[in-house]
């Protein structure tokens, strides 16, 4: 496998493009966080901060136009186009879920792409709940799916599910810990 397979023509590839955007807007973010929020605790500023970093990562992944990504970078590294046109209003729809009849690499990473959502969601939240962050990222990945058609991409009901089995896992997980490991107590 040469580098420029691995980096434009597979998802790990694609999670790699995005990853400077995200780390900038994350810092952003904290900076920000940093600047004006003196009483929360620092581990929970950093967590936040790490939310928005997934978050801009998720969104710069699924609502960006395909070739977005891949036409930055091979222009910086080969100084010439890629060749790669944009390409919008895909409307295509895929309303009959097909995962559990043959389970692909693809199901696998929209399970767990949205795994973090549940577990950094609560540090981003200013009174977080199971329902609040369920309910979040149930949005996030409706929202995605609907606009995707918009962008070249299509709605797959797959995704749909197997993102909110996701944050499903993650946010159930995060509350049971919650639930089962001593906090400190305050003192008055």
């Amino acid at each position: 496998m040469t580098f420029q397979y691995f980096f434009f023509d597979t998802y790990l590839g694609d999670f790699l493009q995005v990853i400077p955007v995200a780390l900038a807007v994350g810092l952003i973010y904290g900076i920000s966080r940093f600047r004006r929020d003196h009483t929360s605790p620092v581990s929970r500023k950093l967590l936040a901060s790490l939310f928005v970093c997934y978050l801009t990562g998720l969104l710069a992944l699924t609502l960006v136009p395909p070739n977005f990504w891949v036409n930055i970078w091979y222009y910086l590294f080969y100084r010439q186009p890629s060749g790669n046109a944009w390409h919008f209003f895909n409307f295509t729809y895929r309303f009959i879920p097909t995962f559990l009849r043959r389970f692909t690499t693809e199901n696998l990473f929209n399970l767990l792409m949205f795994l973090p959502f549940g577990l950094l969601h609560p540090f981003f939240s200013r009174q977080p709940s199971f329902g609040k962050t369920f309910s979040a990222g149930l949005s996030a990945t409706l929202a995605i799916e609907l606009l995707q058609p918009l962008i070249g991409r299509s709605f797959d009901m797959n995704d749909l599910i197997l993102n909110t089995l996701g944050v499903l896992i993650s946010t159930s997980l995060f509350f049971l810990l919650k639930r089962m490991l001593p906090t400190e107590k305050k003192k008055s």
